[in-house]
């Protein structure tokens, strides 16, 4: 399946997902494609930092 976006798809998820103490990964598959990982926290940390350890695979 093959879509003629706009590019914004990504950009607009990242800012979501930072603003509730987040982040976003994107890695390329070999046959193609994109695998995105979503991480949000569950519970924010008392101070407002949400407190994340982030993983990179």
């Amino acid at each position: 399946m093959s879509g003629h976006g706009t590019g914004l798809g990504l950009s607009i998820v990242r800012s979501i997902a930072h603003a509730h103490g987040g982040d976003v990964a994107a890695y390329p598959r070999d046959a193609g494609g994109l695998i995105v990982t979503v991480t949000l926290p569950l519970v924010p940390a008392p101070d407002g930092d949400a407190g994340l350890q982030r993983r990179r695979l």
